[in-house]
Protein backbone atom coordinates (compact mmCIF):
# COMPACT_ATOMS: atom_id res chain seq x y z
CA UNK A 1 0.00 0.00 0.00
CA UNK A 2 1.49 3.36 -0.96
CA UNK A 3 0.95 6.56 1.00
CA UNK A 4 -1.60 7.98 -1.50
CA UNK A 5 -4.01 5.18 -0.65
CA UNK A 6 -4.24 6.57 2.88
CA UNK A 7 -5.22 10.08 1.75
CA UNK A 8 -8.67 11.25 0.74
CA UNK A 9 -9.37 13.25 -2.44
CA UNK A 10 -9.25 16.59 -0.65
CA UNK A 11 -5.85 15.84 0.87
CA UNK A 12 -4.38 14.66 -2.43
CA UNK A 13 -5.62 17.75 -4.25
CA UNK A 14 -4.46 20.22 -1.60
CA UNK A 15 -1.06 18.51 -1.52
CA UNK A 16 -0.73 18.96 -5.29
CA UNK A 17 -1.81 22.61 -5.09
CA UNK A 18 0.63 23.26 -2.24
CA UNK A 19 3.51 21.63 -4.06
CA UNK A 20 2.77 23.61 -7.23
CA UNK A 21 2.42 26.90 -5.35
CA UNK A 22 5.80 26.50 -3.68
CA UNK A 23 7.71 25.58 -6.85
CA UNK A 24 9.31 28.23 -9.02
CA UNK A 25 7.00 28.89 -11.98
CA UNK A 26 9.62 27.73 -14.49
CA UNK A 27 9.80 24.29 -12.85
CA UNK A 28 7.79 22.00 -15.17
CA UNK A 29 6.45 20.10 -12.16
CA UNK A 30 4.58 23.20 -10.97
CA UNK A 31 2.26 23.36 -13.98
CA UNK A 32 1.88 19.57 -14.04
CA UNK A 33 0.88 19.43 -10.36
CA UNK A 34 -1.51 22.38 -10.64
CA UNK A 35 -3.12 20.89 -13.74
CA UNK A 36 -3.49 17.51 -12.07
CA UNK A 37 -5.06 19.21 -9.04
CA UNK A 38 -7.49 21.07 -11.31
CA UNK A 39 -8.53 17.88 -13.09
CA UNK A 40 -9.01 15.98 -9.84
CA UNK A 41 -10.89 18.85 -8.18
CA UNK A 42 -13.15 19.14 -11.22
CA UNK A 43 -13.86 15.41 -11.23
CA UNK A 44 -14.60 15.47 -7.50
CA UNK A 45 -16.73 18.62 -7.93
CA UNK A 46 -14.86 20.61 -5.27
CA UNK A 47 -15.38 24.26 -6.33
CA UNK A 48 -13.05 25.84 -3.77
CA UNK A 49 -10.19 23.56 -4.80
CA UNK A 50 -10.98 24.19 -8.48
CA UNK A 51 -10.61 27.92 -7.78
CA UNK A 52 -7.34 27.37 -5.88
CA UNK A 53 -5.86 25.23 -8.67
CA UNK A 54 -6.91 27.79 -11.29
CA UNK A 55 -5.28 30.53 -9.20
CA UNK A 56 -1.98 28.65 -9.01
CA UNK A 57 -2.09 27.97 -12.76
CA UNK A 58 -2.75 31.66 -13.36
CA UNK A 59 0.22 32.63 -11.21
CA UNK A 60 2.44 30.15 -13.07
CA UNK A 61 1.26 31.50 -16.43
CA UNK A 62 1.85 35.08 -15.32
CA UNK A 63 5.26 34.40 -13.85
CA UNK A 64 6.46 32.66 -17.01
CA UNK A 65 4.96 35.04 -19.59
CA UNK A 66 4.97 38.53 -18.05
CA UNK A 67 7.79 40.49 -19.63
CA UNK A 68 8.12 42.54 -16.45
CA UNK A 69 8.36 39.67 -14.01
CA UNK A 70 9.88 36.86 -16.07
CA UNK A 71 13.59 36.74 -15.29
CA UNK A 72 14.08 40.48 -15.18
CA UNK A 73 16.93 41.46 -12.87
CA UNK A 74 15.46 43.31 -9.93
CA UNK A 75 11.89 42.88 -11.19
CA UNK A 76 9.32 43.29 -8.52
CA UNK A 77 5.78 44.44 -8.24
CA UNK A 78 5.84 48.25 -8.32
CA UNK A 79 5.70 50.04 -4.97
CA UNK A 80 2.14 50.81 -3.97
CA UNK A 81 0.68 47.99 -6.04
CA UNK A 82 -0.17 44.62 -4.55
CA UNK A 83 -0.48 42.90 -7.95
CA UNK A 84 1.66 43.14 -11.05
CA UNK A 85 0.09 45.68 -13.39
CA UNK A 86 1.88 44.59 -16.54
Amino acid sequence: MNSNELLNDHQIITDLIGNAAHCPAEDPRAARWATEALVLASAAELPILIEEAEGVLGRITHDTTCRWCNRQPGASIPVGSFWCTH
